[in-house]
């Protein structure tokens, strides 16, 4: 078994690095609870990472392998390659397709390989950005690498906690939200409803904020006010993280 995070690395430093060790020894403790991952380990194998390669910008992955009975696990971090959105998605936004599926697990981070190989498959033939999960009852649920969200006047609409992965970046986005007047809804997003909403946009290590124009057929703005200022206000969070964290 296979937990994992996958993290930002700015200026040489890991973006959110203790929100990521908190989720990844969540992912760990609900499949073996014989395993304790220290902050410690989990920070030096970074670190090690970046010296080697004296690696300034992109993403890396860190590994926990393990089973389910064992108290050995096995911890390796590598440099993945990573598609950051250009200046022109994040303008106009990206267009996305819904895949029928269910995670078992939404709130932890295992990977699964044949669904990575399909999804990525369906994002090349159908060339979009992302993917959107669509359940059994035809409910919206996250992307495949992402969170999703939608506005609707002053509301702030999120798939229930429960039926997603709850995104390091989502965290951050609810946080600032609030201040601009954002009132946060969690709650099953039918897929016949969405056309409704005035604005959509995916959050995550590598997209952050990132605008939707369309998702399968139904279009949305990428120019709202509170979208807008989500953006902003994120960037600036972003920003003192880096500033602050110390290896």
């Amino acid at each position: 078994m296979i937990a994992y995070e996958v993290l930002r690395i700015i200026d040489s430093k890991p973006l959110f690095a203790l929100e990521h060790y908190q989720r990844l020894c969540n992912s760990i403790l609900n499949n073996n609870r014989n395993i304790k991952l220290e902050y410690h380990s989990f920070i030096l194998e970074i670190k090690n990472l970046i010296d080697t390669n004296n690696f300034q910008l992109g993403n890396i992955k860190v590994e926990v392998v393990f089973d389910e009975v064992s108290t050995d696990y096995k911890v390796k971090a590598f440099i993945i390659p990573h598609h950051y959105p250009s200046d022109y998605d994040y303008k106009n936004g990206v267009r996305l397709a819904t895949y029928l599926y269910t995670r078992e697990n939404p709130n932890l981070k295992i990977w699964n390989q044949n669904l990575r190989e399909n999804i990525d498959d369906l994002i090349k033939t159908q060339n979009v950005f992302e993917v959107v999960y669509v359940n059994k009852h035809n409910f919206l649920s996250e992307g495949s690498r992402s969170n999703l969200f939608f506005i609707a006047d002053n509301k702030l609409i999120s798939a229930k906690p429960e039926d997603i992965l709850l995104g390091v970046t989502r965290k951050y986005i609810i946080e600032v939200a609030k201040p601009l007047g954002l009132e946060l809804v969690e709650k099953d997003i039918p897929l016949a409803e969405i056309e409704s909403y005035d604005s959509a946009f995916l959050s995550g290590t590598s997209p952050k904020v990132l605008p939707v124009r369309k998702i399968n057929n139904i279009y949305f703005s990428s120019n709202n006010k509170y979208l807008r200022d989500l953006m902003t206000k994120f960037d600036e969070r972003l920003n003192e993280d880096i500033r602050n964290f110390q290896f």
